[in-house]
């Protein structure tokens, strides 16, 4: 049976994740928060171009399916160091210190402030936007605040291209030219073909940022 998104979300969230040079962190959200690390952490990402390409062409078809939970609008990408469990847990130690953990106590809070509060974190300045998520599950729906420090803010379908790009070459090898990034983006995205690389805030600057080991 097919997955709905936010099953595959779900799914997604609480597979393992490791930190640059092989150091596992805790896999799993701290509950109730909610974090899409597809649309929203580049390690997170970084981590499944790896998986995709260790699973040969079952890994990459995977993974252009899980890729469609990313949507079609512009986000904020998180650059930083934190995981996403560590993320998490800074979100929930915040909202204890001040007595807002409980759902009615959220809720109040957030719904004080038209919709939205901002967290910010002293370790790289980051901004994360709290808002209400469903009440019945991870009701503290994070992501990165807009322009934020340790972000990015990237196309949906540049995102997608840069990711389904560095796991098919990693899968196969090969060079990262035009060719082959409308190949890719063809045969596992249907999306139309480009005539060039942009510059540091296009497709370019993606596949650079997800490249790097950070």
């Amino acid at each position: 049976m097919a997955m709905t998104d936010g099953t595959r979300l779900e799914a997604a969230i609480d597979e393992p994740l490791m930190k640059p040079g092989g150091e596992s962190v805790r896999p799993e959200l701290p509950f109730p928060v909610l974090l899409n690390g597809w649309k929203h952490h580049a390690g997170f990402l970084r981590q499944r171009i790896v998986l995709a390409a260790a699973g040969g062409e079952a890994g990459l078809e995977d993974l252009a399916g899980q890729l469609v939970v990313i949507g079609t609008a512009l986000m904020d990408l998180y650059t930083g160091q934190l995981a996403p469990a560590e993320i998490g847990d800074r979100v929930l130690a915040a909202l204890k210190v001040d007595n807002r953990l409980s759902l009615d106590a959220y809720r109040a809070w957030v719904q004080a402030a038209g919709g939205y509060q901002v967290l910010a974190f002293p370790e790289d300045a980051s901004r994360w936007v709290l808002r209400l998520g469903d009440e019945t599950g991870r009701y503290v729906h994070v992501h990165p605040g807009r322009w934020s420090p340790a972000t990015l803010r990237v196309r949906a379908n540049v995102l997608k291209t840069a990711v389904m790009l560095l796991a098919h070459a990693a899968a196969h090898g090969g060079s990262l030219d035009v060719a082959r990034i409308n190949r890719v983006r063809q045969r596992y995205l249907a999306l139309s073909p480009i005539g060039a690389l942009a510059g540091d805030q296009g497709l370019r600057g993606v596949i650079d940022l997800l490249r790097a080991s950070r």
